[in-house]
């Protein structure tokens, strides 16, 4: 299992960015937007644990601890700046949590630590909302209905008929990824880190969410932003989850925190 290991900072080298794609996608998800960066930051879009080669087995479970572990590698050379979308959002601030002094900053679209929802009355309807939809995913896959949980997992996030919009191509790569976004599901529902512990982060994060997203994502950005000590809240009208896919530029327009020259040149 890799490790954290001490790092000498290299004055000449340019800052590193990771990106983290979210649940059922790959790190192709990034390619307007690290190209967009590609002259400040050493720009980095690795694939998450169960997308690149192989698939997933049915039924395996993982958890936010193992991916962030699996990340591990890449903080090796200094503090690095993260950006993620949805599932690779919560991963970016798992990987925050762990190593605080290796993150510069984090940019985060809709991160679904939906763990956050649970145990409160004002977010319980979404709560149970999310876990249904989670739920009905991971009956279909464990059935093998893994096309049945595609269609579901595509139209829940992107809105009804979203999926009769993709090609066969993408529909057929959705459905063998169904395995790892089930697991990624349940990862995201056994999640125990309590609200109060984000408090700890310091360093300078950017929420950014839609206006048409589904309740458990908006309420989790909620939660979230009351916890930050150095949150800056962007909302962004008209768009949903998938923004980072469907309106790449918008998205990119609104990274703040990424674009600004104290922090792409910071020593």
């Amino acid at each position: 299992m890799s490790e954290i290991r001490p790092f000498t900072p290299r004055a000449t080298a340019r800052e590193r960015l990771i990106c983290l794609h979210s649940s059922g996608g790959t790190g192709r998800q990034w390619l307007p937007i690290a190209a967009a960066f590609a002259d400040r930051f050493e720009v980095l879009t690795p694939e998450l644990l169960g997308y690149a080669g192989a698939r997933w087995p049915t039924g395996r479970p993982v958890s936010l601890d193992v991916e962030a572990q699996a990340l591990a590698p890449l903080l090796q050379r200094g503090p690095v700046h993260l950006l993620g979308h949805s599932y690779g959002a919560a991963v970016a601030l798992q990987i925050a949590l762990r190593w605080p002094e290796r993150v510069a900053s984090l940019t985060l679209y809709e991160p679904v630590r939906f763990a956050l929802l649970f145990g409160r009355p004002a977010t319980q309807e979404a709560a149970e909302a999310i876990v249904g939809v989670g739920r009905r995913i991971g009956m279909a896959v464990l059935s093998g209905r893994t096309r049945e949980a595609a269609q579901c997992f595509v139209d829940y996030w992107s809105g009804d008929g979203a999926w009769t919009q993709l090609g066969d191509g993408a529909r057929r790569a959705l459905a063998e990824r169904m395995p790892k976004v089930q697991a990624e599901f349940e990862a995201l529902f056994a999640d125990r880190v309590p609200a109060a512990a984000y408090r700890s982060l310091t360093m300078p994060v950017q929420l950014i969410g839609g206006s048409r997203s589904p309740l458990p994502a908006r309420q989790v950005l909620d939660v979230i932003d009351e916890q930050l000590p150095r949150a800056e809240r962007t909302v962004l009208t008209g768009l949903g989850h998938m923004g980072p896919v469907d309106a790449a530029p918008r998205v990119l327009a609104a990274l703040k925190h990424l674009a600004a020259d104290e922090l792409a040149h910071a020593a």
